[in-house]
């Protein structure tokens, strides 16, 4: 994992209402889900530090922070569209890069920001979420090419879930 001292830092924290703990456990139903991720710029790649407090929040948190790394908010204005996501990977590493990939393929087509998602199943091999998009408010700062493995890393520490995970610009 790379100090901090080697990428230049940009911190920020969401509280989020976790919908999907809400569908499972009506006696949870005002938990909420922490969100807070780190943006780390690293040479022709940008990467992001995120935590949550559970796997499926990670995810979400993950998904959100990608989108606003592109700096270019969703417009309020415009009805969302929904899109149901299963993926299925051979680890959880993996799983978080085909989610985020599967995430920039659904912009690349449709041009909406999907910063709004619900886990609805989460194993270390598979995820099934409901994920909402807009059109962004403005042109965003960067593209993103793709998900990489580079520095990837996900796992648990006393604050939760956390992932590493870098983008090709």
């Amino acid at each position: 994992m790379a100090t901090q001292n080697e990428h230049e830092i940009r911190s920020t924290t969401f509280d989020n209402r976790s919908r999907s703990v809400q569908q499972q456990d009506p006696q949870r139903e005002h938990k909420l889900e922490t969100c807070q991720f780190e943006e780390l710029a690293h040479t022709a790649e940008v990467g992001l530090l995120v935590h949550s407090n559970s796997a499926e929040g990670l995810f979400a948190c993950a998904a959100k922070a990608m989108f606003v790394l592109l700096d270019a908010a969703p417009a309020q204005e415009e009805a969302p569209v929904t899109h149901h996501v299963t993926i299925d990977s051979v680890d959880a590493e993996s799983l978080l890069v085909d989610w985020l990939s599967e995430l920039l393929y659904l912009y690349e087509t449709t041009g909406k920001l999907f910063t709004e998602c619900e886990v609805t199943m989460w194993t270390p091999t598979h995820l099934e979420a409901e994920v909402h998009g807009r059109a962004p408010s403005r042109t965003p700062r960067f593209d993103i090419k793709a998900i990489t493995y580079h520095d990837l890393e996900l796992g648990q520490d006393e604050r939760g879930w956390f992932a590493q995970v870098f983008f090709d610009i």
